[in-house]
């Protein structure tokens, strides 16, 4: 055999190694019983909330990413791609170290009766929690920021928000590291 043919199946070989994962974890997602939202009136499958879990997630990133001239969070779907991407994309060992901050920060927002307050108030308890140097509260402050992150980052990334509400290049141009937000059309790049 000659190197050419070498190289190439060694480059087939490792990407399907490296891809293989990745592959596996989309192809789930792909699924349409794989993704719940809080409004199936069927059985959902969530892959690492509980219900009560993933309607507190929900109502979470409405309040942080609200409905205005773009769509809000869970109309993008942001809480489902949380509870897939925490469930089937993160590794056992970060998997129990999330799961371990977000149940210090839900047992906080129980603590705090979060479900019977308005937007307002859930607001206000999440920014003294993000605000506080109590370190007894590290661990559920961490669980917010965590979520916090994930929602921002996760609603940036989606097909609708990059495309409709950023700027888009499906196919990169020529690279300009210096241009004003003006010359880009008025609008942040997409991710």
């Amino acid at each position: 055999m000659d190197r050419r043919k070498i190289l190439k199946y060694v480059a087939y070989a490792t990407g399907a190694a490296v891809s293989a994962p990745l592959a596996s974890s989309l192809l789930v997602s792909c699924q349409s019983d794989a993704v719940s939202t809080i409004s199936d009136s069927a059985a959902t499958k969530l892959s690492f909330f509980n219900k009560k879990e993933f309607a507190v997630i929900s109502d979470l990133v409405d309040i942080m990413l609200p409905k205005t001239d773009s769509p809000s969070a869970t109309e993008v779907g942001v809480h489902s791609m949380i509870d897939q991407m925490v469930g089937t994309a993160y590794r056992p060992k970060a998997k129990e170290e999330y799961q371990s901050k977000f149940s210090a920060f839900y047992k906080y927002l129980n603590d705090k009766g979060i479900a019977d307050m308005d937007a307002a108030a859930k607001m206000d308890v999440l920014k003294t929690l993000e605000q506080t140097a109590d370190a007894s509260l590290k661990d559920a402050k961490d669980g917010f920021l965590n979520l916090r992150q994930q929602t921002i980052a996760y609603y940036l990334t989606t097909e609708e928000i990059g495309t409709k509400y950023l700027n888009y290049l499906p196919v990169p141009g020529q690279y300009e590291p210096c241009i004003s937000l003006e010359e880009a059309g008025g609008k942040a790049w997409a991710l």
